[in-house]
């Protein structure tokens, strides 16, 4: 199954994020949008494992991080990514905090230890669209958006299932891990 491992952001990111979302649509920009319910911030891609690696993998993440300290960080500005001259991904900035480039850097170690390599440099972000196209002049159209900072707090993280539909994913929890509760298994 694909998986991914992520922290999830809270409502007030969402509600802002959407109406980011409804912005650049009115703008005639079109996207793959993410919805709210799949709104977070991706630490991991792990793509297809099957059910009994992932398990295992749960259970080392979890232990590896068992008792890591509570953290917050800020969600704070728009931007994209781009491909050639087009914009490819509209995200949400992350302000990188020790905190969690520490918790990145324990799940790395470990995940390499489960045979993962990750080579390309950890940028935090939340996707909010994977876009399709885009008016003209669409850099002008996009200048004035931004996004207030809001602080995320982070006593957690979650492994997921994702299902490609022609609709867009379906994303499933399967594991979640408390820094201070341990592992909980959903699947």
């Amino acid at each position: 199954m694909r998986t991914f491992i992520a922290i999830d952001v809270n409502e007030e990111v969402k509600k802002q994020a959407s109406e980011i979302i409804e912005k650049l649509m009115k703008r005639g920009f079109g996207a793959t949008w993410v919805s709210e319910e799949n709104m977070h911030l991706t630490l991991f891609f792990l793509g297809e494992v099957d059910e009994q690696k992932i398990s295992e993998i749960a259970e080392h993440l979890c232990r590896r991080v068992r008792g890591f300290p509570s953290f917050s960080f800020t969600v704070k500005g728009f931007g994209y990514f781009k491909r050639k001259m087009s914009p490819r991904v509209f995200w949400l900035g992350v302000e990188n905090t020790d905190r969690l480039m520490k918790l990145y850097e324990e799940l790395r170690n470990e995940l390499s230890h489960h045979g993962f390599s990750f080579e390309e440099k950890f940028v935090p972000h939340i996707t909010i669209g994977r876009v399709k196209y885009y008016p003209d002049k669409w850099e002008k159209l996009i200048e004035d958006i931004d996004f207030p900072p809001i602080e995320v707090a982070v006593d957690r993280f979650k492994i997921y299932s994702s299902t490609l539909t022609p609709t867009g994913p379906i994303y499933k929890v399967l594991y979640e891990c408390q820094f201070e509760g341990g592992l909980i298994r959903y699947a």
